[in-house]
């Protein structure tokens, strides 16, 4: 049985928690490391926008940070931040697929331009199909790794 991570926030943007601190600086460290000519303020701008959407939520699993788009009525396409090493990462990819599967969600989609994601995918132990496409990046289109988890 996997056992979930030691502290996990589930973040509306009108919520006030105790961790937004912490989720506010993996967010920093993951832009500063991901897109370092990214202006930290625009890109928590273009999030809020995206978190007002009550399909959209922000969910911390100690320092990754996921933003899950709920695409009804059961799919969810995550996008991570993260601080955390790879085989933490790992754990935590596997906890929150035990928690979107408890709240009814039957498929997990999401994208990488790395390779290294299709190590931490494997090692998560889930049935995660991989393949390969191109997607749009900050109006760039960029070969990318596709990932696809039903539960």
């Amino acid at each position: 049985m996997i056992q979930p991570p030691n502290k996990t926030n589930i973040a509306a943007p009108q919520q006030n928690m105790g961790g937004q601190e912490q989720l506010l600086g993996v967010l920093r460290q993951a832009v500063q490391k991901e897109a370092p000519n990214e202006n930290f303020d625009t890109f928590m701008k273009k999030l809020a926008k995206v978190v007002k959407d009550p399909n959209n939520k922000l969910i911390q699993f100690g320092n990754t940070v996921f933003l899950a788009m709920r695409k009804p009525p059961d799919r969810v396409e995550i996008h991570t931040f993260s601080s955390d090493d790879p085989s933490t990462l790992v754990k935590n990819f596997q906890g929150l697929a035990k928690l979107l599967k408890n709240q009814g969600i039957k498929h997990i989609m999401t994208y990488a331009d790395s390779p290294a994601y299709l190590k931490v995918a494997k090692a998560t132990g889930l049935p995660v199909k991989t393949g390969q496409s191109t997607k749009v990046i900050k109006g760039v289109a960029k070969p990318v790794y596709t990932f696809t988890v039903d539960l």
